[in-house]
């Protein structure tokens, strides 16, 4: 499918969009902040394994 060149046919195929019952222009989704959350999870167990194998070294 090529891109409409007049403001005509984009119109056109607004309408059929409408029509078929999409919508042209959706609501942007919200941003989830999973990724934030499993980046600091998997820090934090990163942390805690480097301190305990320090620990367990300088501690007999």
């Amino acid at each position: 499918m090529r891109d409409p060149e007049t403001i005509e046919e984009e119109l056109a195929l607004f309408a059929e969009a409408i029509e078929a019952g999409i919508d042209p222009f959706p609501e942007p989704k919200k941003p989830t902040p999973w990724a934030k959350y499993a980046t600091a999870w998997f820090m934090i167990i990163l942390m805690i394994s480097f301190a305990s194998k320090i620990l367990s070294r300088a501690l007999p």
